[in-house]
């Protein structure tokens, strides 16, 4: 079924500049149920199945020349999907974009942690523009928060996020000087991801599954584009989820 929105120009895209395509992973168990997920895992959805397929779609007839993807499976699934059309591309498996890591917070449903977050800094959590005063400054703060507040003393601080940051943003613009790139990854690391490929760039953490945002390099400047959200099918209705022991989860 052909998507109704597509890469904008895709005839004229000869030109010297290098577009990336930033991808968010395709909808999972986890997400529809609010629960934390960064370096753990959950299975697709009925409707991520078929963002998936929706992605192939959007990209077969991009010429891509590199692809990137974290290595978790929710995002390999969505890399091999995404790259459907073109089965002669190898992506390269990077841990460096992985999501952050949610240390014992890991599984734990979303306002476990998020509520006493925002409301220590006068905030409440799920209301309209706090995650962006939150993360005026950008993200570090919240992440080191999630640090401090994790007595497992696994999750990630700032300072090692931002350095497998750098690792990815190296090797994506090592890759090409031109063309289309596709980096698939996830919902939180893309805010630390998207200010070093363009500076001054902000993501919102309502990044939907299978959004796509385009970082475009040229002539030494980078902007980020506007989101397409067509892939993530939100206007599409799928069946419930039904878990054993649980009531429907729509």
């Amino acid at each position: 079924m052909p998507l109704d929105h597509l890469p904008t120009s895709r005839s004229s895209m000869t030109d010297s500049a290098l577009r990336i395509h930033l991808v968010r992973h395709a909808e999972t168990l986890f997400n529809v149920r609010r629960q934390l997920q960064g370096w753990c895992d959950s299975p697709l959805t009925p409707r991520g199945l078929r963002q998936v397929e929706a992605l192939g779609e959007y990209f077969a007839g991009l010429p891509l020349v590199a692809a990137f993807s974290s290595d978790l499976t929710r995002t390999r699934t969505t890399t091999a999907g995404a790259l459907a059309g073109h089965p002669h591309l190898v992506p390269e498996w990077m841990p460096a974009l992985r999501e952050w890591n949610f240390g014992g917070w890991e599984g734990q449903p979303n306002p476990s942690l998020w509520t006493p977050i925002f409301e220590a800094h006068g905030y409440v959590y799920g209301t309209a523009g706090h995650w962006d005063q939150l993360t005026v400054e950008g993200p570090d703060t919240v992440i080191d928060l999630i640090a401090s507040t994790d007595t497992s003393g696994m999750a990630e601080d700032a300072a090692a996020v931002n350095s497998r940051m750098r690792d990815a943003v190296a090797a994506i613009l090592g890759a090409a000087t031109s063309g289309d790139v596709l980096v698939v990854a996830h919902g939180a690391v893309l805010q630390s991801l998207a200010p070093l490929l363009a500076p001054g760039a902000r993501i919102s953490p309502g990044y939907p599954n299978c959004g796509v945002t385009t970082v475009t390099i040229s002539g030494g400047r980078a902007t980020l584009g506007e989101l397409d959200a067509s892939c993530a099918l939100l206007d599409e209705s799928f069946p419930a989820l039904v878990l054993p022991g649980a009531a429907p989860v729509a």
